[in-house]
């Protein structure tokens, strides 16, 4: 196991001297003595996502999961809370134990979207959480039906203005604010409709019912691959190893037109500093690793790593973006 740290939870004021001697007795007593404070992880710990098992979110997470079980010797169990965009899950993380014991793998599209899109979004972002770390930048893809006779944006924008009634469907803030900001940026238009896993709408993208999605890439490259969907463009400044043929929304006529969400690992207000830096000292060893390079490649994602102090001024400055672009895009909260 990793080593641990002691976390008193007595309470009380300690001074520099009280401190220091209390330590120097309990190496004198032994382990005995030493164990009556517990170190940190001691037992399992619970990471919501909001999303199902399944999803491209889900993909992300089970390494997450799996590396830092390793690297703290303790169980990392992923509790899906999928729904509302995240916000369950953003929501009961921000209402959690400050122990450590309950951490947050969540997208920048809740963290700094949901404010702008959910009239009932109550929690502060930057207040009710500490910042962990950031870890890696996702891909997005507008993408249509596999046997779809659509091979370009200019199809797709051309087939929406022809098309009354025309849909789209999305399961997070970055699919919703990607696809109306390409209609707004397009001249076409065509109505939102949410769902609540990304499976159930790649099931209506190819019965015909929905008419593109934007997806993120850790999810659309195995459906790509598997022959479900058909990618027209990615939303990255530049194209992704994986799908090399793509051409970015820029490339497809869009200028400027880029939406990389970050994901990021938060704890509960409170969380005492120390634990927070194990965690970020666990993950920033992850993010360095060979298999870190090798999990992102595979999606298109990128490693971003950030520590706490840059995951909060990264967070600072996507809220800002998320304001314009919202405002751009003329999306209406729900």
């Amino acid at each position: 196991m990793a080593e641990g740290i002691a976390v008193d939870r007595a309470g009380g004021d300690l001074d520099r001297r009280s401190l220091l001697a209390g330590s120097a007795s309990l190496l004198a007593l032994g382990p005995a003595a030493a164990g009556a404070q517990e170190t940190y992880p001691a037992r399992r710990i619970t990471m919501l996502l909001g999303f199902a098992a399944g999803s491209g979110a889900d993909i992300g997470a089970r390494f997450v999961a799996a590396e830092l079980q390793n690297a703290c010797g303790q169980p990392v169990i992923v509790e899906y809370r999928p729904g509302a965009g995240s916000n369950i899950a953003v929501t009961l993380a921000s209402q959690a134990k400050p122990d450590g014991y309950t951490v947050l793998l969540a997208a920048s599209s809740a963290m700094a979207g949901s404010r702008f899109l959910y009239r009932d979004f109550k929690v502060d972002t930057e207040k009710d959480f500490e910042p962990v770390a950031a870890l890696w930048e996702a891909t997005f893809l507008i993408v249509v039906a596999p046997d779809s006779p659509l091979n370009s944006i200019a199809d797709l924008t051309a087939r929406l203005k022809s098309k009354p009634a025309s849909l789209y469907g999305f399961t997070n803030q970055t699919g919703q604010l990607t696809a109306a900001y390409y209609l707004t940026q397009a001249g076409a238009s065509a109505q939102a409709v949410s769902y609540r896993a990304t499976t159930d709408a790649v099931a209506d993208l190819g019965n015909g019912a929905l008419d593109f999605m934007a997806i993120d890439g850790a999810f659309a490259a195995g459906q790509i691959r598997a022959g479900k969907i058909k990618a027209l463009a990615v939303t990255t400044p530049g194209r992704v190893a994986p799908l090399p043929d793509v051409p970015t929304m820029s490339e497809a006529g869009l200028k400027d037109f880029v939406f990389a969400p970050f994901w990021a690992l938060y704890a509960p207000r409170g969380t005492p500093a120390p634990i927070v830096k194990t965690l970020e000292n666990h993950l920033r060893e992850i993010y360095a690793s060979e298999a870190a390079r090798k999990q992102h490649a595979v999606s298109g994602s990128n490693i971003a790593f950030a520590d706490g102090p840059g995951l909060r001024a990264k967070l600072r400055k996507e809220i800002d973006r998320w304001a314009g672009a919202v405002k751009a895009a003329g999306v209406e909260p729900i």
